[in-house]
């Protein structure tokens, strides 16, 4: 009789093993998986939040480094008439809260405002007056009095609808007036050279080529809901014209305090809300604290407890939050 030859194969139990050891291996897998998924998440989110604080610091900072930024004319908001105001009728929707640079406006004349506790979430908001970044020179041949146009280096910033301060920078004791404010109606760019800014009202003097041009601006800093329309909360920045910047997304709270240098040593002696300020015009820093959280939820493994303003919270979702404190010297005020 003729054997059959021996059949070779897995067993059963071989099969069950090799599915035990696989089920090992793959939930390795997934844990480690996991675990890279939750750490991309959260340093990712930390990125975000890193760069959103230091951004809105950034922005916040030039503008008030900026506050009343008078050129080369000595400013005294107890004493304007050195500052010829045309705006008042020349200027297009004209709105004292925005475009009045030299009555007091709410606390300091000419520089900053704020409110505490009256925007959204509880957040302070922040209103900074004074020049932009740059300057500009008038050259010739020098405009009359009565010519409402200025010859001036070429520029690319400054357009229909701007405000700009003309400061003269020499001695001419025969006029009052060292600095006009004027609306800007047109700019002509044509000449690659030169460029004329054309202006809404007569001008005080004829300026001549020690004269300075610089724009002004009122930045408004507010708390508000973003455009993505999520709910979220963002940093806005809005200037005198309409134009509305929402600058960061996860912007929770933003807290406004106010150095004030009681004893006039160009250095901040305490530091206090907007309605503790006895005397703005003492105001020579600002200490801004904006409370920041990510877009996303589900970052942290558990909420995360934190301390904004001196008061301890605990949030009721997982997102991660981060405070940015920076504290901003008012330069043309301690110079």
């Amino acid at each position: 009789m003729k054997l059959l030859s021996k059949q070779t194969g897995i067993s059963l139990v071989e099969v069950l093993v090799a599915l035990v050891i696989s089920l090992f291996l793959l939930g390795g897998i997934v844990q480690v998986y996991v675990g890279n998924k939750v750490t991309f998440k959260f340093t990712n989110a930390l990125a975000e939040v890193q760069e959103n604080g230091r951004f809105a610091l950034d922005m916040m900072s030039q503008d008030l480094r900026l506050a009343n930024q008078w050129g080369c004319i000595a400013f005294n908001p107890n004493d304007t008439s050195n500052v010829n105001d045309t705006l008042p009728g020349t200027h297009p929707g004209y709105d004292a809260n925005f475009h009045d640079f030299l009555s007091p406006f709410v606390t300091l004349p000419g520089a900053i405002a704020g409110t505490n506790n009256a925007g959204l979430n509880g957040s302070d908001t922040l209103v900074v007056r004074g020049g932009k970044p740059g300057q500009t020179n008038v050259e010739g041949p020098f405009t009359a009095r009565t010519t409402q146009s200025l010859n001036v280096n070429p520029i690319g910033s400054i357009g229909a609808g701007d405000i700009i301060l003309v400061a003269r920078c020499g001695e001419y004791l025969l006029n009052i007036a060292e600095a006009d404010i004027l609306s800007v109606s047109s700019v002509d760019t044509t000449n690659p050279v030169q460029t004329v800014i054309n202006v809404a009202a007569n001008k005080s003097q004829q300026f001549e080529n020690d004269a300075m041009v610089i724009e002004l601006q009122t930045v408004t800093y507010t708390i508000g809901l973003a455009a993505s329309g999520n709910g979220e909360l963002a940093l806005f920045r809005q200037e005198f014209n309409g134009i509305v910047e929402e600058l960061v997304e996860g912007v929770q709270d933003m807290q406004v305090l106010y150095g004030i240098d009681s004893d006039n040593d160009q250095f901040p002696n305490q530091y206090v809300t907007s309605d503790l300020v006895p005397n703005f015009n003492a105001v020579v820093s600002l200490r801004i604290m904006l409370l920041i959280h990510s877009v996303d939820d589900f970052v942290t493994e558990a909420p995360q407890t934190y301390t904004f303003n001196g008061v301890q919270t605990t949030p009721a979702d997982r997102r991660l939050r981060q405070v940015f404190t920076t504290t901003i010297a008012l330069r043309n005020r301690i110079g």
